[in-house]
C-alpha cells in the first residue's frame, strides 16, 4: 500500500483503527525521527529524547488528524508537529538546567560575589553565546519569509535534504532547488546587513515596528504598542520586506546603499 492510501486509511479512522494507526505510524516514523535526531543536534541534551518525542508526535497527530483533509498536506502537517514539539522540549530543558545549575553554584559556592561570578564562568559561557546569536538570526530570518519560503528555509536549517522537503511541501526536488536558490539571492544579502537596513528605514515607526516583528513580538502587541491598527503593522512589515527584497536584488553587496537610493 502506498503512502496516499496510508494516508487516507489514517484520515478517514476512528478511533478504534488500530491498523491504520499502525500502518501510518511505521510509513513516516523514520521521517519524523530522522527530523527530530537533526533539530536535537546542536542541542544535546540527556533530558531531551528523540525516541520519546516521535512517539508524542504521532499521537498528538492522531489525536488532531481532523485538522488536515488533504492526504498530500498530512507529511508537512506532521513534520510540523514534531519540529514544534520538540523546540517546545529543548526550551524547557533548557530552562530546567538553568534553573537547576544557579542552585547548585549558590551551594558550592555560597560567598561569590556577583562582581567575579562572570568571570568563573566566562569560557563556558562564550561558545554558548555565539550559538544563541547565530539561533536569534535565523529566528529572524524566518519572520522574512511566508508560506513555502518560510517551510522550505525551515527545513534547510534542519537539515532535511531537498527530496525530503519536496515531499513535505508537495513539490518536486528541482522546484524546491530553485526556490531555494531565488530566496538565498536576496536573503543573504539582507541577513549581512539587517542592522543597518533596520536603520537606514526612513520612518521612525517603521524602525520600531521592524524591531519588533523580527524579536518576534505578535502583530497584534506590536499594533498595541505603536497605537495603530494591526492591519497597518502587517502592511508595514510587508512594505519593508519588499523594499528589502527589491534592494538586495539591485545590489547585492550593498543593500543598503540601494535602499537610500530608491528612497
Amino acid at each position: 500500500m502506498g503512502n496516499v492510501a496510508i494516508n487516507w486509511d489514517f484520515l478517514k479512522a476512528d478511533g478504534n483503527d488500530e491498523e491504520a494507526f499502525a500502518q501510518f505510524i511505521n510509513a513516516h516514523r523514520e521521517t519524523v525521527y530522522k527530523k527530530i535526531k537533526r533539530m536535537l543536534r546542536d542541542h544535546p541534551d540527556p533530558a531531551v529524547d528523540a525516541d520519546d518525542l516521535t512517539q508524542e508526535t504521532f499521537i498528538k497527530a492522531i489525536e488532531n488528524r481532523h485538522e488536515v483533509r488533504e492526504p498530500k498536506k498530512l507529511l508537512g502537517w506532521l513534520l510540523t508537529i514534531a519540529r514544534n514539539l520538540t523546540l517546545n522540549e529543548i526550551r524547557d530543558a533548557k530552562q530546567r538546567r538553568q534553573t537547576g545549575n544557579s542552585f547548585l553554584e549558590s551551594l558550592d559556592n555560597p560567598s561569590i560575589g556577583e562582581s567575579e561570578a562572570p568571570f568563573a564562568t566566562f569560557l563556558a559561557e562564550t561558545d554558548a553565546e555565539q550559538v544563541e546569536v547565530e539561533r536569534d538570526m535565523k529566528a529572524k530570518l524566518l519572520c522574512l519569509l511566508q508560506g513555502t519560503d518560510r517551510e522550505v528555509v525551515a527545513f534547510m536549517n534542519d537539515g532535511f535534504t531537498t527530496q525530503e522537503i519536496a515531499e513535505a511541501v508537495d513539490a518536486t526536488p528541482d522546484a524546491v532547488q530553485k526556490r531555494w536558490e531565488r530566496i538565498r539571492k536576496w536573503l543573504i544579502p539582507v541577513a549581512r546587513d539587517l542592522e543597518a537596513l533596520i536603520n537606514c528605514l526612513p520612518r521612525e515607526d517603521d524602525r520600531k515596528v521592524m524591531e519588533r516583528y523580527l524579536d518576534g513580538q505578535p502583530l497584534l502587541e506590536i499594533a498595541k504598542a505603536i497605537g495603530v491598527s494591526r492591519s497597518v503593522i502587517e502592511q508595514t512589515v510587508k512594505r519593508v520586506i519588499a523594499d528589502w527584497k527589491k534592494a538586495a536584488r539591485q545590489n547585492s553587496t550593498d543593500p543598503v546603499s540601494a535602499m537610500v537610493k530608491n528612497d
